[in-house]
């Protein structure tokens, strides 16, 4: 299978059902679609009458564009009939010599459809029941989409029971089908397949190397059903394996003798939203994170969803900004030394402390909210449906979740696809002051997320052109200032600190840290009182530590002591006004997850998944990580729009 690599090309049309939001669009590409054959365009390889049979999903189901008239649907009509026919006639066609390269190369995308029709056009009479399914098997098809077929199935029982029991990795599929809450994956297991086949596949599951901790939880805590092959011993084997799973996430001792852990998990007894505490071993630090279920359940409204992703999981800070980029300040000279490359993101012990927390507290959150029948893209979709409209009367948004029984792999391609559509969206609508969805659809290149605009003036605040404010910053806060140790009385890690926590006498300080000192003073910011060094200007302290850890003020979010202390700093050429979506930092943390324009070593996941250059079909567990990835970047981006609607309309009042 493969995906198109050329990014000239346009994206082959799919219909993913007679209720996806994206059927309005895509409607007139279907229409054109069906013209064009219609026409006598020629039918040259598996993909074309592939997504020519999605086109005619269109027809059959009724989506036409609003400007189709009467007599246009009636042509139409009649030209889907005649199609209809070409479609049978290509697989009609099928030879037993050809089948292995017919399949072999065409979009993942429709490996769905293809399994539709070859069995709607008895393929299988024609070349074999064993030639297709070992052809089908050979161009890697996922067992999940083959079983997503009743009529395949009955066709081939015995052919998939052996291969369902061929790899401990599909119990993953008994498990979606039968013992997580809200999942109804449209699997039909093969009449064959026994109690004791069930068993044998979940215990074999269950010890494999990687099974889902959730899953493997939710089968020690099922009920006992000999004919699904759940008994109290596989139930035990779970409990036992859930439990050494629970113990050694993310934990990695083999090649290291001091490690960092991370530790998550559900509690029912908790009553706060989340706790954390930290243990230390002789092998290292570990972090455990614990959820409270009983606030979880009390906040499964869309928007309370997305503020527990802002707070609980914790994705923003006070000011709307988002705590997990790397940032300069927080890396320290000595492991800046470990950052390899110039053109590698910058990463240090704080950013992988966060980028741990927030990947599996987002994996273990959206997990909780599947469980309980609900899918974080859905409250992503009610936020651009309908809160936007009742909030700010910004009409016209639209994000199209995934499908509930996509895999992995389709929700990676399809989030990458709806973000850049989201944040052209938002940039039109910044743009022009509303969102007209013929104008979106002739905005074909998005900008680059640095450039994404906003809706404030003045949305930031970040660090100005100029030398005296790096020095200051330097002097103020860097664990490497000459002004950190003046004594072993007056010692701290920042200046800052040492001032703060402690009263130093002017005179206590050395020769060689007075010029600095002197020169905090002649720049307003210290000042020597009953000869005790102290901050003259208290709340520009705080801006410029917002500058240095975040390398930038939210000023959007600043009261009036703090815009004023602010607006001093910038008119002195210090600091300078922003007014885009997200902040310096923000876009390089969105360009190192996405795409290569920025960095080099990131996981460049909007372009594997757009290009086809991701991790092969079978790989499931890449595929969840870099979904929960996708996830985690797609809920920043939403709550970075909500923050700047409300921004703007505070700015308004």
């Amino acid at each position: 299978m493969r995906r198109m690599e050329d990014p000239a090309l346009p994206e082959r049309l799919k219909f993913y059902g007679p209720t996806d939001l994206a059927n309005g669009w895509l409607a007139e590409q279907a229409v054109a679609l069906i013209q064009d054959y219609a026409s006598g365009r020629k039918i040259r390889s598996l993909d074309d009458v592939l997504e020519l049979h999605n086109a005619l999903a269109y027809e059959e189901h009724s989506i036409f564009p609003n400007s189709l008239g009467h007599e246009e649907r009636d042509a139409l009509a009649r030209s889907a009939r005649e199609l209809r026919g070409t479609v049978a006639s290509f697989f009609a066609d099928f030879e037993a010599s050809k089948l292995e390269s017919l399949v072999r190369d065409f979009e993942y995308q429709y490996a769905e459809d293809l399994i539709l029709l070859l069995e709607r056009h008895g393929v299988a009479n024609k070349v074999g029941d064993q030639a297709l399914l070992d052809a089908l098997m050979n161009a890697r098809i996922p067992l999940a989409v083959m079983l997503s077929n009743r009529q395949f199935v009955k066709r081939h029982d015995r052919r998939l029971r052996d291969a369902l029991l061929a790899d401990a990795q599909h119990g993953e599929l008994l498990v979606s089908m039968r013992l997580i809450k809200g999942s109804a994956p449209s699997y039909f297991l093969p009449a064959s397949f026994s109690g004791q086949d069930s068993q044998r596949l979940l215990s074999a599951y269950i010890d494999s190397p990687f099974p889902h901790p959730n899953h493997v939880q939710a089968i020690a805590e099922a009920k006992d059903n000999d004919d699904f092959g759940l008994t109290p011993k596989i139930r035990l084997q779970a409990k036992k394996r859930y439990e050494a799973l629970a113990k050694d996430l993310f934990a990695d001792d083999k090649n290291t003798l001091m490690t960092t852990r991370y530790g998550f998990r559900i509690d029912p007894e908790q009553l706060e939203p989340v706790l954390d505490r930290v243990e230390h071993d002789e092998n290292g630090t570990t972090h455990f994170r614990s959820f409270g279920e009983q606030y979880l359940l009390s906040s499964m409204e869309p928007q309370r969803m997305l503020r527990n992703f802002a707070s609980v999981v914790g994705y923003l800070d006070r000011h709307g900004l988002l705590t997990m980029p790397s940032f300069k300040a927080q890396i320290g000279v000595l492991h800046s030394l470990f950052i390899s490359g110039r053109e590698a993101y910058p990463k240090g012990p704080a950013f992988e402390y966060l980028d741990a927390l927030t990947l599996q507290g987002t994996l273990f959150y959206s997990e909780f909210l599947r469980q309980n029948g609900v899918e974080v893209e859905d409250a992503v979709a009610w936020f651009f449906r309908e809160h936007l409209v009742d909030e700010f009367g910004a009409t016209n948004f639209y994000y199209a979740p995934s499908s509930p029984n996509s895999s992995f792999l389709e929700r990676c391609r399809h989030v990458a696809a709806e973000m850049e559509s989201v944040a052209r969206q938002f940039t039109l609508y910044c743009d022009e002051g509303e969102l007209d969805p013929e104008l979106l659809r002739m905005t074909s290149t998005p900008r680059p997320w640095a450039e994404i605009p906003s809706l404030v003036d003045r949305k930031y605040l970040r660090p100005g052109s100029n030398r005296d404010c790096d020095q200051a910053l330097h002097l103020l806060f860097s664990d490497q200032s000459t002004l950190n140790y003046v004594s072993k009385e007056f010692r701290a890690r920042s200046f800052v600190e040492l001032v703060t926590e402690n009263e130093v006498p002017y005179d206590a300080i050395h020769p060689y840290q007075k010029h600095a000192v002197d020169w905090l003073v002649s720049e307003g910011l210290v000042a020597v009182d009953s000869g005790v060094i102290e901050f003259a200007q208290p709340v520009q302290i705080l801006v410029l530590s917002d500058i240095n850890s975040l390398e930038a003020a939210a000023y959007g979010h600043y009261g009036p002591d703090e815009s004023a202390a602010a607006l001093a700093l910038a008119e002195k050429g210090w600091l300078a006004f922003s007014s885009t979506l997200l902040t310096s930092a923000e876009a390089s943390y969105f360009n190192y997850f996405l795409n290569k324009s920025e960095f080099s070593d990131g996981p460049d996941l909007r372009n594997k998944y757009a290009h086809g250059t991701n991790a092969g079909p079978g790989d499931e567990g890449a595929h969840r990580q870099s979904y929960v990835q996708l996830l985690r970047l797609l809920v920043s981006l939403v709550l970075k729009i909500s923050d700047d609607f409300q921004v703007s309309l505070e700015n308004h009042d």
